[in-house]
């Protein structure tokens, strides 16, 4: 009876992990709450912005704004993509579009998967983003001609989006990558989360949690690991910014990132007294001051 006893208790358990892990870890981390562009009371308007839309290779219909520099009357010279955070929208990161505008680039800013104005049953957790960007650059082949220069901007989740993108062999023309607070390591930033958030170790929920994700949403958590990607980003210069008091992705990430780039140019910037991507927020003359500088040093 005892063994009996021990067998049911352990089947128990398990369904009790799978359902508890589906509920409460599953959904929180790839269904929240859709966020759409009417949360974002203050929005900007560029009066030559324009959307589109295009097909990712998972058939996903994926929202993007096309704001064209002064100088792009027909074609652009350069491209800048603009990538949101975790379970946000385009519209907020269009607060930067005019450092770079200024600049001359012309901006590209999506909504991802399960945001703002595109479509998805789910997020995409940085990698799948990185990924149904793709079809936003074969537009950009469809609709203009020559090898355009291409940068990449994201914070948090956008930022490890910007990373691994520039990793793909894909993905040509990469011509500089700005990294805002963004996560070296998926898994290890969901294990803090668990901690900070539940109350509770990671294992076994996460790793329960871990494994539906894989199977229900082809996304091996695990694997998700901008500080991997850097292997194959090669002399990309890239520019790494996190704020001092940032308690959702700590700071460390960004410095190990850094850390780990060893080739081509790199530069880190730690935003004193600022939170989670509120760098800019802090100190917008700092921030676009140093973006500047950026731009300036690899455009020499």
């Amino acid at each position: 009876m005892e063994i009996v006893f021990l067998i049911v208790f352990i089947i128990a358990f398990i369904v009790f992990l799978l359902v508890i892990g589906e509920k409460i870890l599953v959904n929180s981390i790839v269904k929240p709450k859709k966020t759409t562009s009417s949360f974002f009371d203050d929005q900007i308007q560029f009066p030559d912005e324009k959307r589109f839309t295009v097909n990712t290779s998972s058939e996903i219909l994926l929202s993007f704004l096309y704001i064209p520099a002064d100088s792009d009357k027909s074609f652009p010279d350069k491209i800048v993509f603009l990538f949101h955070g975790y379970n946000s929208c385009g519209d907020s990161v269009k607060k930067y579009a005019g450092i770079f505008l200024d600049h001359g680039y012309s901006v590209i800013i999506p909504d991802n998967r399960f945001c703002g104005n595109s479509g998805g049953d789910s997020l995409g957790l940085a990698e799948l983003d990185a990924n149904d960007t793709l079809a936003i650059f074969k537009w950009i082949k469809d609709c203009f001609p020559g090898d355009i220069p291409i940068g990449l901007f994201g914070e948090s989740f956008g930022a490890a989006q910007a990373i691994i993108l520039a990793s793909s062999k894909y993905a040509g023309n990469i011509s500089f990558v700005i990294a805002d607070s963004s996560f070296s390591d998926l898994y290890t930033l969901l294990k803090e989360r668990v901690r900070a958030d539940y109350r509770i170790k990671a294992f076994p929920l996460l790793t329960v949690a871990s494994l539906i994700i894989k199977k229900k949403y082809g996304i091996d958590v695990k694997k998700v690991s901008p500080l991997k990607a850097l292997e194959k980003c090669g002399n990309i210069p890239m520019f790494f910014i996190h704020g001092e008091n940032d308690t959702f992705i700590l700071p460390q990430m960004s410095i190990d990132l850094y850390n780990s780039k060893h080739s081509g140019y790199k530069k880190f910037y730690l935003a004193e007294g600022a939170y989670h991507c509120s760098a800019f927020d802090s100190d917008p003359e700092g921030y676009i001051q140093k973006i500047e500088d950026f731009l300036n040093k690899i455009n020499d």
